[in-house]
């Protein structure tokens, strides 16, 4: 065999070993992240229904305000014992993939059993963060551990890292194109023909693995969701403007909130995490719909009945509790991600908007729901500053693909919106935050 052909077998012989390192790393990290929602998925119903009994059982919340203190005390004992694993954990991906963080497999044999566990009792806790973020970490994780088999960590800017995040993405919404769109999108990953094939083979088989071997299906079931008339298409525009607006809103609040506690706080990281499980403690008895991330809460917008009038009293009710429940629950270095809040919030933002327009009569009344996935679209859009990503990951969720011209459209303007009022991306601004705190020590 002569150099030329030596040279081609060995180029394509380089793609397809790729191409197995990819697969290999998707279907290790959908485990990974099955596991975890299958353990969410399991206990969280169990928790909720026990709680809900507790005027039959004096003793329930007592043994609940002792099961979170002592969960508080883990979960600072816990973050200061592996300090990456504190909030989502995409911003230290992101900043490991653009070579700005060096983190060596020692490290991330602690970083996913802690993100794992961590993860889990806050949530369970009933604290309004997203399991989706930590799912992109430990997804990375994975890589990160799977990728010593061969020694190829370094290859495209440590782009398996990032095949990992998206194969974690993709098990945790069901949601594979939108794990490719947001590894070169947000992470801007290096974008070259090996790192692309590399992703598309992690997130293919981690969906694969995720719909097939464990079962899950549509995060939200909103596919009949159909696109508002023609004459009423003024509407995206509108929503986009809203939505970008309430986003940059939302992000100097959540940002203002997490720094104003880090200041202020009187207590030790052993105790930071204390006041935001006593207020889901809370609200677990007088306000449970707000607890945890936010995923029943989005299917259960769905199924909203009664008077626009009403409706709209009870929207904006519920939007002040989970809004700030949300911004507290992010608080004290918890391990937990903001996706799912964020899309919760988005939601009931869509649906607020899509009341209002009914009561209006500016909608027909079965098109009002659809504002549940254009608020989604241009909330987390504004907030990550991320279009593509931000429409297939919403679309994908819910399968409400008749849906893509209207929230493209909302995506757009909520993108422009955002960066007309000058306000950094929600992600671009936790890195910043990670650098300045590792920089001090």
């Amino acid at each position: 065999m002569d150099r030329h052909s030596r040279k081609y077998w060995g180029h394509w012989e380089n793609r397809i070993l790729l191409g197995l390192e990819g697969c290999l790393i998707g279907a290790a990290a959908a485990c990974v992240i099955c596991s975890f929602r299958l353990c969410m998925d399991t206990a969280y119903p169990l928790i909720m229904h026990w709680l809900s009994g507790w005027q039959e059982r004096w003793w329930t919340p007592l043994v609940w305000m002792i099961s979170l203190i002592a969960a508080a005390r883990f979960l600072g004992w816990l973050v200061k014992k592996v300090p990456l694993i504190s909030g989502s954990g995409i911003p230290q991906t992101e900043l490991i993939v653009l070579g700005k963080l060096h983190i060596s497999r020692h490290e991330w044999l602690k970083i996913l059993p802690a993100k794992f566990i961590g993860c889990l009792v806050s949530t369970l806790g009933g604290l309004s963060l997203g399991r989706e973020g930590p799912c992109i970490q430990m997804g990375a994780a994975t890589a990160a551990l799977v990728s010593g088999l061969w020694e190829r960590f370094t290859f495209s800017g440590h782009i398996h890292i990032a095949a990992g995040a998206a194969a974690g993405m993709a098990a945790a919404f069901g949601s594979p194109i939108a794990g490719v769109f947001f590894v070169f999108e947000e992470m801007k990953a290096r974008f070259t023909k090996g790192g692309l094939l590399v992703v598309a083979c992690a997130v293919t088989v981690s969906e694969l693995v995720t719909q097939f071997v464990f079962g899950f299906g549509l995060i939200f079931p909103f596919e009949r969701f159909m696109p508002l008339p023609l004459m009423q298409s003024w509407l995206y525009p509108v929503m986009g403007l809203a939505m970008g607006a309430a986003g940059v809103a939302y992000n100097k609040a959540l940002l203002g909130s997490k720094n104003f506690e880090a200041r202020h706080t009187p207590l030790s990281q052993d105790w930071r995490i204390l006041p935001p499980l006593l207020a889901a403690f809370v609200l677990a008895f007088v306000f449970p719909c707000v607890l945890g991330g936010g995923e029943h809460l989005v299917k259960e917008l769905n199924e909203l009945a009664g008077s626009p009038l009403s409706l709209l009293k009870f929207l904006l009710l519920l939007g002040f509790i989970k809004i700030s429940f949300a911004l507290f629950s992010y608080t004290g270095n918890v391990p937990g991600g903001i996706l799912m809040p964020m899309l919760c919030i988005g939601a009931i933002l869509g649906a607020l908007s899509g009341q209002a327009l009914l009561a209006a009569g500016l909608i027909p009344a079965e098109h009002w729901q659809t504002f549940i996935v254009y608020g989604m679209v241009g909330f987390f859009v504004s907030m990550v500053r991320v279009p593509l990503t931000g429409t297939a990951l919403v679309l994908e969720m819910s399968g409400s693909l008749y849906c893509l011209p209207g929230a493209a459209i909302v995506a757009l303007t909520a993108y422009w919106t955002a960066n007309a009022m000058k306000c950094p991306p929600v992600y671009d601004s936790l890195r910043a935050a990670i650098v300045v705190s590792r920089r001090k020590k």
